[in-house]
């Protein structure tokens, strides 16, 4: 079965790995919009080979990769957080789910480690720049797309994925969606972090304070506000600001009310540390360079807990 034609390109990168070292691997979107992966350049049509040729003519960089093949995806939405249970003495690398749609418009649920999509997140930091054709400008800027390449759990080491972003607009970026998934992974993150024991924590709300400059903001009232926001628990104000006034007779704060309410299951040695407040940072408002920069500091702390 022939793959196929490429209608526009997302980013050609560069293969590191054995037996393909120095080729070139094409990724982007078939006519439909379905993610296309490639290491041949006649399934190029003539507006992507065009955007390939102007990219290289302008000596930008090639990205490197160490896969022999790809498997591209469409981006569709962020899910929860995996916990995985510590075990003999060594802490487990967590995952975060993701749903994406596959070249053939299938939605699948593929989870990453932590270590893996940080990593890609951090390598993500200079975009493709796609050339746009725009005649009756006299000049235009070329237009940045994003894409991660990570590996696949279970999967050969030589088989990478590569997450795709669609842009909102024909010839414009995809930084908005990529921007998305950033910010809900590092959400999500820094939840699962903030619920952990004292000596299993990665350190990541250290890390969003310092790189977001942002002071901390106290007490989990404000914490399960910056959960909602981030798509991790539902539910509406008036059951909030009941809870807020209870919490006042509550020994123990909200945590201790959310398990007594059968909305939580936690052990008594993470409740006591999650009824005293403990800061929590907004990342809503960092623009993608900040979150990319926070995206590898929480990488490094993470590699010297988890390696």
């Amino acid at each position: 079965m022939s793959t196929p034609t490429i209608e526009s390109l997302a980013a050609a990168v560069m293969s590191t790995a054995k037996g393909m070292r120095g080729r070139t691997l094409f990724i982007g979107w078939n006519e439909d919009g379905l993610p296309v992966a490639s290491n041949r350049l006649e399934q190029l049509a003539p507006r992507p080979r065009e955007a390939l040729a102007a990219y290289r003519s302008a000596g930008l960089g090639v990205r490197k990769v160490p896969f022999t093949e790809l498997v591209p995806v469409n981006y569709v939405m962020t899910g929860p957080a995996i916990d995985f249970a510590d075990t003999g003495g060594r802490i487990a690398e967590d995952h975060v789910r993701y749903v994406f749609a596959d070249g053939a418009g299938e939605r699948r649920e593929i989870p990453l480690s932590e270590l893996g999509v940080l990593r890609g997140i951090t390598l993500a930091r200079h975009p493709w720049q796609a050339m746009v054709s725009r005649p009756s400008e006299l000049a235009v800027s070329a237009v940045p797309l994003f894409t991660i390449f990570t590996t696949i759990p279970g999967a050969a080491a030589t088989t990478g994925l590569a997450v795709l972003f669609e842009p909102t607009l024909r010839d414009s970026s995809n930084e908005p969606a990529f921007r998305s998934f950033v910010r809900n992974t590092i959400g999500r993150l820094l939840v699962l972090d903030e619920s952990q024991p004292e000596e299993q924590r990665r350190g990541y709300l250290e890390v969003a304070g310092r790189v977001a400059g942002v002071p901390p903001r106290g007490g989990l009232y404000d914490t399960l506000l910056s959960m909602r926001r981030i798509g991790f628990v539902e539910f509406d104000d008036d059951w909030l600001h009941g809870l807020r006034r209870r919490r006042q007779r509550m020994k123990g704060g909200f945590i201790r009310a959310l398990k007594a309410m059968g909305m939580v299951e936690i052990d008594d040695l993470v409740l006591a540390e999650l009824t005293d407040p403990r800061p929590s940072y907004d990342v809503d408002q960092l623009e993608t360079a900040k979150l990319v920069d926070m995206a590898e500091e929480m990488y490094k702390v993470a590699r010297a807990v988890l390696t």
